[in-house]
């Protein structure tokens, strides 16, 4: 993989056409020209996916759209802005989150790219855009799957962004699934049960970061926006929409301006799409729309698509930015000795959250264990949580595995919680449970540790030390070719 200067990577963070200028530079983008929105592209993309660094496809001449219409994908899953795919990438995402805390408030401005274009009344029409159809059993075509949906707190200055699925409806009108208590869901039921219609913004091509941050776990009440400046080093700039007043990001290559009325007055069916389990768990249900009255954009804009897939492929990569905010969380709570946090792969983003310890007292992996089921990175649509002693590289599969098979007693080393947050893409939750609006589930928690009180007397790990194999390496590299790294 090819090194990338600090410089030049926080550039690419921020700037999403530097990044696509880093990437066709570093050999890392593939344009394709003339594919088909419905169905080709997403299975250009899923191709893609066979690759743990897939290439940023960059589709042009979209069949049915304006060739100034351009949709990206695999932005965030490149090298250019990923790099290695280990603990230490996850550490140092942690050390730029401690320096972000307190973050760069946005800087407004008068007008920026987004406002080259703006349409309003008779003028505003979404399907002039492109909107594929990724998958093959999904209900619509959804042009938001990386995509900033930005709300405000009515009783407060809060501003919300968090990422939630977009389906186009018609020329004026999209629809917006977002699952019961995450934030975006909390700000428009207040609006909702004063009665109003909740104002929205919702950008489908933005500066990478603001993805980032949008897509991970996040307090209430704390800014996004801010966050992605402080990782920059610099506020990310905003222009003001003309109807609701909420922030743009002034680069931003697509925006749509409007309000989602209350259920009361208007929902349409929305989905089904196939989610990042692997699943159609959410199916179709009524869902809240949003009355799109203003379209802003940049000349030739980029609609960044990054639709999920099942979670099996080497390109769904582990989500670095939502380990990192577990592992935070963790040690937010004060649990000591934490070595490390992992997904484990084919668990997606939430399913299969790993836990390494050096265990101080008895009853240490299980506050561990209790604490990474049910804090804020930890406690939606999780379903397993395994804690490990910290020899357990727990970026291998097989060596989690392995603690499992050797280090696990089921009886006495297992902990089964109900009552667990859960949500619609959930594929175990229940018919009856979902129609009755019961989004919880069960969790398990596994103690794959050597049992405290008697871990001194645990069996010998059969293995040579690192610091020895690398001795031996070093004196037979040069004769043995298989010892060459």
């Amino acid at each position: 993989m090819k090194t990338i200067g600090e410089a030049d990577r926080l550039a690419a963070w921020g700037d999403l056409r530097e990044f696509l200028r880093l990437s066709r530079q570093r050999q890392e983008l593939q344009v394709v020209r003339g594919a088909d929105p419905y169905l080709e592209m997403g299975a250009l993309y899923e191709l893609s996916l066979e690759k743990k660094y897939p290439p940023v496809l960059m589709f042009e001449e979209i069949k049915g759209y304006p060739a100034t219409t351009r949709v990206a994908t695999n932005v965030r899953n490149s090298p250019l802005l990923v790099g290695n795919i280990d603990l230490e990438a996850v550490q140092r995402l942690r050390r730029e989150r401690r320096k972000s805390i307190e973050g760069i408030a946005p800087q407004e401005v008068q007008d920026g790219p987004v406002t080259q274009n703006i349409l309003r009344g008779a003028d505003v029409d979404i399907d002039a855009f492109p909107a594929p159809v990724w998958h093959p059993l999904d209900g619509g075509r959804y042009i938001g799957t990386e995509c900033l949906v930005i709300t405000k707190d009515p009783d407060s200055a809060w501003v919300n962004v968090g990422t939630y699925r977009i389906i186009v409806h018609d020329a004026k009108t999209l629809g917006i699934f977002i699952e019961p208590g995450k934030h975006g869901n909390v700000v428009r039921h207040k609006y909702w049960q004063q009665g109003k219609a909740c104002p929205v913004v919702v950008s489908v091509g933005q500066a990478p970061i603001l993805g980032n941050v949008a897509g991970a776990a996040s307090k209430q009440g704390e800014s996004e926006m801010a966050v992605a400046g402080g990782r920059l080093g610099r506020p990310i700039r905003i222009v003001r929409g003309e109807e609701t007043g909420l922030p743009i990001p002034d680069d931003a290559e697509l925006v749509f301006e409007g309000e989602m009325p209350p259920p009361s007055v208007e929902t349409r069916p929305e989905g089904p799409f196939a989610e990042w389990t692997g699943y159609y768990a959410s199916d179709i249900r009524p869902e809240a729309v949003i009355k799109v009255s203003r379209i802003y954009h940049r000349d030739d804009p980029i609609i960044l698509g990054q639709p999920p897939a099942k979670p099996t492929y080497p390109g769904r990569q582990t989500d670095l930015a939502d380990t990192a905010a577990l592992w935070d969380a963790i040690e937010g709570a004060g649990v000591p000795e934490i070595k490390g946090v992992w997904k484990l792969a084919g668990g997606g983003r939430r399913l299969i959250n790993v836990i390494s310890i050096r265990q101080l007292h008895a009853g240490h992996a299980k506050m561990a264990g209790l604490v990474a089921a049910g804090c804020i990175g930890g406690a939606f649509l999780g379903r397993i949580v395994i804690v490990v002693d910290d020899d357990i590289d727990i970026t291998n599969t097989a060596e989690v595995m392995w603690a499992l098979a050797t280090r696990w007693d089921p009886k006495t080393q297992t902990d089964i919680i109900d009552g667990c947050w859960t949500g619609h893409l959930d594929p175990m939750l229940p018919p009856a449970k979902r129609e009755s609006g019961d989004m919880t589930n069960s969790r398990i928690i596994i103690y794959a540790v050597r049992p405290f009180h008697w871990k001194d007397k645990f069996p010998k790990v059969n293995q040579f030390t690192r610091s020895k194999l690398e001795e031996v390496r070093a004196k037979w590299a040069s004769e043995l070719p298989f010892l060459a790294l």
